[in-house]
C-alpha cells in the first residue's frame, strides 16, 4: 500500500479531536519557538529541530523511521541524538509526507508525554490494518498539518481550488484536498 492512499484518512475525527491535534501542532511549535514560512521545507525544519535527516533505501513496505534517543549525544553513525530516515525511492511528496509523519510521532511525545526521551517509530503498510490503527491515523493527520498549517491555509480555501492550493504549499494534490476537507470542517 502506498502512503499516497493514506492521504484520505479512514477514521473519522470529530471536530474536536482535529482541533486537539492542530493544537499539538501549535503548542510544540510555541514551546519551541519555531517559526513557519509557506511552503513549509519539512527536511529543513526537522534538521532545525536537531534531527539528522537522511534517505535510504528500504525493502517494501518500509517507507520512513525515527529514533531519539536524548540520553545519548549522537546514536551510532549519525550526527545527531534524533534521526528520521525516509525511502529515497519515493516520489517527493511521499518523501515529505514520510518526514512529517515521523517527525508527528516526534511532536506527539514532547507534547502528550512530556518526559519522553526516547521515541522509536517505523512506519510499514505491511499491517493490513494501517487504516483502522488510530494514533497512526493521528500521526497522518499532524504530518498533513506540518506540511498544510490550518492557519495560513484558512487564509486562502475559500479563494483557491485545491490545485492552487497543491502548488501553493508543494504538496500533492490529494494531500490539498484532503487538508481543504480537515480545515473547513466547521
Amino acid at each position: 500500500m502506498e502512503r499516497m492512499q493514506v492521504y484520505f484518512m479512514s477514521v473519522k475525527f470529530s471536530a474536536k479531536e482535529m482541533d486537539e491535534m492542530e493544537d499539538i501542532i501549535d503548542s510544540f511549535f510555541k514551546m519551541k519557538k519555531v517559526k513557519i514560512s509557506i511552503p513549509v521545507d519539512i527536511f529543513e525544519l526537522a534538521t532545525e529541530l536537531g534531527f539528522d535527516v537522511r534517505g535510504a533505501e528500504f525493502s517494501e513496505p518500509l517507507e520512513g523511521l525515527l529514533i531519539v534517543d536524548e540520553f545519548e549525544n549522537e546514536i551510532g553513525g549519525f550526527n545527531s541524538n534524533k534521526v528520521i530516515v525516509y525511502n529515497c525511492e519515493k516520489d517527493i511528496y511521499t518523501k515529505k509526507f514520510v518526514v512529517a509523519h515521523e517527525l508527528a510521532h516526534y511532536i506527539y511525545e514532547k507534547i502528550i508525554s512530556k518526559e519522553s526521551k526516547i521515541v522509536v517509530a517505523a512506519r510499514d503498510h505491511e499491517n493490513q490494518n494501517y487504516s483502522d490503527d488510530k494514533k497512526e491515523q493521528m500521526m497522518d493527520y499532524i504530518a498533513a498539518g506540518l506540511l498544510v498549517p490550518r492557519n495560513d491555509l484558512r487564509k486562502y480555501n475559500k479563494k483557491m481550488d485545491f490545485k492552487e492550493i497543491a502548488s501553493k504549499y508543494n504538496v500533492s494534490s490529494e494531500l490539498a484536498k484532503r487538508r481543504i476537507e480537515e480545515v473547513c470542517h466547521e
